[in-house]
């Protein structure tokens, strides 16, 4: 409420400010070229002199003037796009609801629709499935709103081809994938990447058709073959939701696959949790790559699950020449029996890296009372100093000392 009727004010006194200036100066500005203010300037200098300054006078005027008129217009070409989009919006639910022909007082034909109408139905397609959303889909292809998206997706210049691929996205139309998977070869990466999103969105709703021609599979192909950076790749799985589970799995099964899309897989796994493909995710654990195998040993930990196959490569990774393989390994050997983990990880204590000893100290810490028991000889009596703050570091986290006796432990007053 405040903002609203302090705008009104605030627009109206610097409208009385310039408007009284755009007066005073445009009759002294008049007065000036009709030849009635020669006295004011009696050299040249002091006329020229005169002159900047009515000019510079009423330029600033000018521009006070289009600000104002531009706030002004901008104003209420937003509450006109408000109250449309509300209006669009109402006629869209209605169609979804009720079906073609029932809701009226908008696009009853098929003629083209204005932005305001394919921008709230767009809105509303990011949250309408099912039946409802399939009636907007049929709607925009019954006024060619999808066709021009791919008309514009295909040409253009950049942003209104950016804009077009964003729409797509946002519709999810089925037919719409090829073309999007064309644009995986664009030459301009931000194309690339939103194809990419835009495709693995609408193949998230698509049922899945077995086979080497099915939509699934043209899109590992064209994930495969197209200059796409890791990260890019990553986010088009997770869109993938519910959807990503069997693609993942047919990737990882390639042994052809290139290092950086199976360090991809790996990442995305364990992201969304598919507990399920522990064991598939488990056999990149001796791969020769150490930046696979930190990642396989990453995927693990956030899926609380080894594999009984794996825990022996688990086990050995926490002695890795790699530094950054030693700490997953040492993060997810929190999930393998408590007596082999405590023989692996509490020679990690003296490990030279920092990252390493903590995470070893974590680990064994979550090992139950066994492995809390561990640790806190490790803070009592290891050899080593740099272990000992270690092990207390972490016992003081897991609440099991208190702050006075950490201090008292590390020998801090």
């Amino acid at each position: 409420m405040w903002r609203r009727y302090g705008d009104a004010f605030y627009t109206l006194l610097t409208l009385a400010v310039f408007g009284f200036e755009t007066i005073a100066l445009g009759a002294l500005s008049l007065s000036f070229l009709l030849g009635k203010a020669t006295g004011i300037a009696s050299t040249p200098v002091e006329g020229i002199l005169l002159g900047v300054v009515i000019s510079t006078a009423s330029a600033l005027a000018l521009l006070g003037l289009y600000l104002l008129s531009y706030h002004f217009v901008s104003n209420l070409r937003d509450r006109w796009q408000a109250e449309h989009l509300d209006k669009w919006t109402e006629w869209w639910i209605g169609l979804a609801l009720t079906g073609p022909g029932e809701p009226a007082g908008h696009a009853p034909d098929r003629r083209p629709l204005p932005r305001v109408a394919v921008d709230s139905v767009l809105s509303l397609l990011e949250a309408v499935k099912g039946e409802e959303g399939d009636r907007l889909k049929e709607a925009l292809a019954g006024h060619g709103v999808d066709r021009w998206f791919l008309r514009r997706a295909r040409a253009g210049h950049l942003t209104a081809r950016l804009d077009a691929i964003e729409g797509l996205g946002k519709a999810r139309l089925p037919h719409a994938l090829d073309p999007l998977l064309g644009l995986f070869h664009h030459a301009r990466p931000v194309v690339r990447r939103m194809a990419a999103r835009a495709a693995a969105g609408t193949l998230a709703i698509m049922a899945p058709e077995p086979g080497p021609d099915g939509p699934h599979a043209r899109f590992i192909d064209a994930i495969k073959q197209a200059d796409l950076q890791p990260g890019v790749v990553q986010e088009s799985l997770l869109l993938l939701e519910t959807r990503a589970g069997p693609i993942l799995r047919e990737l990882l099964a390639d042994p052809e696959l290139s290092d950086s899309l199976r360090w991809v897989a790996l990442e995305t796994i364990g992201r969304l949790g598919l507990a399920d493909m522990a064991e598939l995710a488990a056999a990149s654990g001796t791969h020769p790559d150490p930046e696979l195998r930190a990642a396989t040993f990453r995927c693990l930990r956030r899926l609380g699950s080894v594999p009984e196959a794996a825990q022996a490569p688990l086990l050995g990774a926490v002695d890795d020449e790699v530094d950054f393989v030693r700490v997953q390994a040492a993060h997810a050997a929190a999930f393998v029996e408590p007596e082999a983990a405590l023989a692996a990880l509490e020679p990690r204590l003296e490990d030279s890296s920092w990252w390493v000893r903590r995470a070893a100290a974590a680990s064994m810490a979550r090992l139950g009372e066994l492995g809390v028991a561990s640790v806190r000889r490790a803070a009592e009596s290891h050899p080593e100093k740099a272990a000992r703050e270690m092990a207390v570091q972490i016992l003081l986290e897991a609440d099991v000392l208190t702050p006075a006796a950490a201090r008292l432990a590390t020998g801090v007053a």
